[in-house]
């Protein structure tokens, strides 16, 4: 049973971080031919209210498998720490937002392709104030029996749910931990940034914006961060990565039959794509990237911002020129002199002949 509990966990920890990175999209939870499969929506849930007041939601879901199932509900605790990572657990006595949650249905039978809605209900306490971030899960009602020798692998969907108790002392607060480049010098394109954004406040934030590259003062494209708006629990870091990819020639990943490749190592395999309808966007020189991202405090939009500086230099294009120059240069050199030799034995013939 525990090798059972860390393949699920380790699924649900891979859903959630699917649902923090595109809020809006649908989510589904794939298994064997003997798991289920799950489709659930919205995602993720945002809910504001006041102490005191209760709060209601629909969740929907659709069993996406060809067979019936019978499932149930159950709340997971979601925790971030200062890597970027989320944590997933069974709540414990502290965990006070559980006893405030109910369904309609907490077990309810599936059909195949038909979705289906619970109404989440929550109570909040005059008491409480600011946010509390659970999951709603979705797993089979009957799990399937262990068998010796056998890992069991049942799949499991889960929804996030960010709930804000709105009251005096609410802190949005985010500040900008570290922004790079993943290489100080590119021969080519793209360019990899990422960025570590803390929250400092007692309620998440949603920081997002741009990243403005410029060129001896000259802005020459703009790339987004964070566009679906993924959010950041409190006392707690996320990163966000950011590509520019626009140049000539750029890499691109190398795909087969609508897949990546990958190496030995599970690196993305790469090839160097030469569009030349694209030659005018031939990057070299110095670059300045400025991050500029805003989060709402609750009463205005504030700026967060950092700058770090890199190279393009296409060392091989470069090189290739000069060696083109000296080609050219060699000959032209080579007739230049011959010819002025030439010249000069006319001129030394014509004055002895005199």
């Amino acid at each position: 049973m525990r090798r059972f509990s860390l393949i699920k966990f380790s699924f649900l920890v891979l859903l959630i971080a699917v649902v923090m990175l595109k809020p809006g999209n649908p989510v589904m939870a794939a298994d064997s031919a003997d798991g289920i499969n799950l489709q659930v929506s919205p995602l993720p849930i945002s809910l504001s209210t006041k102490p005191g007041s209760v709060v209601t939601t629909d969740l929907r879901i659709r069993n996406v498998g060809s067979k019936p199932e019978k499932l149930q509900i159950r709340l997971l605790a979601v925790n971030g720490d200062d890597n970027g990572a989320v944590h997933l657990a069974e709540p414990v006595p502290t965990d006070e937002w559980a006893k405030w949650v109910s369904f309609s249905r907490p077990t309810f039978d599936a059909p195949p392709g038909e979705w289906q809605t619970i109404k989440m209900t929550v109570n909040v306490p005059k008491t409480v104030a600011f946010g509390y971030y659970f999951a709603v899960e979705y797993l089979r009602a009957t799990a399937e029996s262990p068998v010796p020798g056998k890992a069991v692998a049942q799949g499991a969907v889960a929804t996030f749910i960010l709930l804000t108790a709105d009251a005096p002392g609410a802190v949005r607060e985010a500040q900008v931990v570290s922004f790079v480049a993943d290489r100080k010098f590119y021969e080519f394109l793209p360019a990899g940034f990422k960025v570590k954004v803390r929250s400092t406040g007692n309620v998440h934030v949603i920081p997002h914006g741009n990243i403005f590259i410029s060129r001896s003062g000259k802005q020459v494209d703009v790339i987004n961060v964070n566009a679906d708006k993924g959010s950041i629990l409190p006392h707690s870091s996320r990163f966000f990565e950011s590509a520019w990819q626009d140049g000539f020639p750029v890499y691109l990943p190398t795909v087969k039959n609508d897949e990546p490749l990958l190496d030995k190592a599970g690196k993305q395999i790469t090839h160097l794509e030469w569009n030349f309808a694209h030659a005018n966007r031939l990057r070299y020189g110095h670059y300045t990237a400025h991050l500029v991202l805003i989060y709402d405090n609750g009463q205005r939009d504030i700026p967060i911002e950092a700058t770090v500086s890199f190279w393009v230099v296409p060392w091989r294009l470069i090189g290739a020129v000069f060696g083109l120059v000296i080609l050219v240069a060699i000959p032209i050199t080579y007739a230049v002199i011959l010819r002025r030799k030439l010249k000069r034995g006319k001129t030394y013939s014509s004055r002895r002949k005199r």
